[in-house]
């Protein structure tokens, strides 16, 4: 089985969404992952399950989310009742992760995420604001009210019906835009799982092992190293203020540097698959300039685990990003939201695969 600990796989389910987000690139004008817009074909969906079981491959994460919102797509329901079978029957994944602004957090879909399935799940609910202002200010849409129901509706069901899962994470990616909001959000979110008997406890930088649900300050990932300069900072001094603690302190703020040379685990642990089916190898990687093929064409397995990709391998396990031009000065490595990679763990990833399953 070809697994290393920290992976993930990434399935953009669509790249429409229902806002238009201050930080990402949905809401730059004229970005080319948004020249064409679309859902991800359900047909693709099960091609790509079974293609992961054939390769004996397993992710401890499955993502159905990139640059969209995942909740829009009308088949929904069905790819991620897919994956959990998936999950559960054949364990290419360990645990399911959603990501979702709750915009389009509707009673049906309520109902499919509270569930007693073996396979845990985890959904982050991307709020960032306490205000209609601030949400209006970062997601460019003024439905903050329709929002915080939604996400509420779900905590009292949850509790209500006991369900195991899904784990909730009431996440606010800070910035200066909402920082001033950051401990009204907690005391919010608290009081509401609270109220209902819910487990619930504050995190930093990164979430706790555990069912209870979380309130998650998250760092801004921010696009020029300046700007993330300047977004670390508030970070650090939002969380200092609360008297949240950093599990990687060393890691806030980030060690800038003009050229990349660390040793990138993108490259082993996050493929990434745009609802066209394309194969990239990282989610900064917006424009697909590292792309490695369409899964709906050829086998996931032949992508990630054979042919180019092993000399792009190489390259970065020296750290050389020559050709990889997204990489090249990508500060990302350095960063508190970065899982790396061992030199032993690329050692075991290089070993001939075994045999397809079936």
């Amino acid at each position: 089985m070809r697994h290393l600990p920290g992976s993930y796989l990434v399935l953009e389910t669509t790249n429409r969404c229902s806002v238009a987000c201050v930080h990402c690139s949905v809401g730059e004008a004229a970005h080319p992952h948004h020249d064409r817009t679309g859902f991800v074909g359900v047909p693709l969906v099960r091609k790509l399950l079974a293609d992961l079981v054939d390769a004996d491959a397993r992710f401890d994460v499955f993502i159905p989310f990139w640059l969209g919102e995942p909740l829009l797509h009308p088949d929904f329901s069905t790819i991620y009742q897919e994956a959990l079978r998936a999950a559960g029957e054949h364990r290419v994944f360990e645990r399911i992760e959603v990501h979702t602004n709750a915009t389009h957090l509707t009673a049906d879909r309520v109902r499919l995420a509270l569930n007693q399935s073996p396979v845990p799940q985890t959904w982050h609910l991307t709020i960032d604001a306490t205000t209609p202002e601030t949400w209006k200010r970062i997601k460019g849409r003024n439905v903050f009210s329709d929002v915080v129901a939604n996400v509420e509706h779900l905590v009292r069901e949850k509790a209500r019906l006991a369900a195991p899962w899904p784990r909730l994470v009431f996440q606010f990616i800070v910035s200066d835009r909402n920082a001033q909001e950051a401990a009204g959000f907690r005391a919010h979110w608290e009081g509401v799982c609270r109220s209902v008997g819910l487990p619930v406890r504050t995190a930093a930088q990164e979430v706790p092992p555990g069912r209870d649900a979380v309130v998650f300050f998250r760092q801004l990932d921010a696009p020029t190293p300046a700007e993330q300069e300047k977004q670390n900072g508030v970070f650090r001094d939002t969380m200092q203020a609360l008297g949240v603690p950093l599990p990687r302190p060393s890691q806030s703020p980030e060690v800038l540097q003009g050229t990349n040379t660390a040793v990138c685990g993108c490259f082993w642990k996050s493929p990434v698959i745009g609802w066209d089916g394309t194969l990239t190898v990282c989610t900064r990687d917006n424009r697909l300039e590292n792309r490695l093929g369409n899964v709906g064409d050829t086998a996931f397995g032949a992508l990630w685990f054979e042919g180019a990709v092993h000399r792009w391998r190489a390259q970065v396990a020296a750290g050389d990003y020559a050709g990889l031009a997204p990489c090249q000065t990508c500060f990302i490595p350095q960063s508190s939201n970065y899982s790396g990679i061992t030199p032993s763990e690329i050692t075991e990833f290089s070993r001939p695969a075994p045999g397809p399953r079936r």
